[in-house]
């Protein structure tokens, strides 16, 4: 079994692991379909009257997004999708299942969940779950993060996990909503502490500047990244489009050079932002 220490739509991840697993020699199939998309504002600006321009409030927006994995012959997908509670609590849910032939090797979905609250300090990871039904159960987790305590506490895979929060530590699922919102702010952040496989690791990113790429008949104008766990051989690559909030449209595994798996966006639906349907 492979080793995925370097996530970032982690089901995409753990399903390509699936994928490659299964037999098929990793190479770097031909773009999916057309993407399509509902056009989503990247941020609402307030104002007060007779005073200056507030400081710009950027906020999530609910999505569901659909996506193709590929490894050689072998293929798959995954849905990922956001959803609004109330108040401050936010759910983030992964959904990978094999298709075709990888369904002959590797059964059932893989499922993830993290539960976070979207503060105006940021995003606090809450509860992450993950019930691995293509992989088996030893590679399951649930972790709570008690930020009273500033420690996280669960099991991850075979490892018991009771750590510091040294700063702000989040999971591998809310990571990717971390980093559309920095982006969306025009931050560009270099690294971030994420808990994977029972210790906080520290993910590196690296920007290449802005792409134009073509998906389909969709051409979407991107900002291309990586990022890599640190002492991996393994690089995710990272095209987010600019007038999706940064959502990746493409996502690339690579491993010393080659393309392991390639991830391609099928369709995103956005919802309302909270506030919006009544207008504030």
């Amino acid at each position: 079994m492979q080793s995925w220490q370097n996530m970032t739509l982690a089901g995409l991840a753990a399903l390509g692991l699936a994928l490659t697993s299964a037999g098929a020699r990793a190479a770097a199939p031909a773009d999916a379909p057309t993407a399509a998309a509902d056009e989503a504002p990247v941020a609402a600006a307030q104002a007060t009257d007779g005073a200056e321009p507030a400081e710009e409030i950027f906020t999530l927006r609910p999505f569901r997004a659909i996506y193709r994995v590929s490894a050689g012959v072998l293929s798959g997908s995954l849905t990922l999708e956001l959803e609004h509670r109330t108040g401050e609590d936010w759910v983030l849910t992964s959904v990978a299942t094999t298709r075709g032939v990888a369904r002959l090797f590797r059964r059932g979905d893989l499922v993830e969940r993290s539960v976070f609250r979207f503060t105006p300090d940021g995003i606090k990871p809450m509860e992450y779950v993950r019930d691995d039904g293509i992989s088996g159960p030893d590679r399951n987790a649930a972790l709570i993060f008690s930020h009273e305590d500033g420690r996280v506490f669960g099991t991850d895979r075979e490892y018991e996990v009771d750590l510091p929060m040294n700063g702000e530590v989040i999971d591998r699922l809310s990571m990717q909503v971390r980093l559309m919102h920095d982006l969306t702010r025009g931050l560009r952040p270099d690294e971030y502490a994420v808990i994977d496989r029972g210790e906080i690791r520290e993910m590196d990113i690296r920007y290449a500047g802005d792409e134009r790429i073509e998906i389909g008949e969709h051409a979407f104008d991107t900002l291309r990244l990586d990022h890599q766990s640190r002492n991996s051989s393994r690089n995710t690559r990272l095209w987010t489009s600019v007038e999706h909030e940064f959502l990746p449209v493409r996502i690339e595994q690579q491993r010393r050079g080659s393309t392991e798996w390639l991830g391609v966006l099928q369709e995103v639906r956005w919802g309302e932002a909270p506030g919006e349907a009544n207008g504030t």
